[in-house]
């Protein structure tokens, strides 16, 4: 997965620094819809959280005390 994860990274950069300029425009469409990946991943990392929290709060409070 990780690996995965680096590769695709990887050809976004690449491709970037390759393209040519488009000459295009971002429309606000585009703008909202970012903004709204955004919001979702930053409430989804949240709720995830919420889920785990007694086993994250487990793990810290075990670290502590050794």
């Amino acid at each position: 997965m990780l690996k995965r994860i680096f590769f695709l990274s990887g050809i976004i950069l690449f491709s970037g620094i390759v393209m040519n300029n488009a000459y295009a425009y971002i429309d606000p469409g585009t703008s909202s819809m970012l903004l709204q990946v955004i919001v979702g991943a930053l409430v989804g990392v949240g709720i995830t959280i919420k889920v785990y929290w007694e086993k994250i709060k487990f793990r810290i409070i075990s670290r502590t005390k050794k």
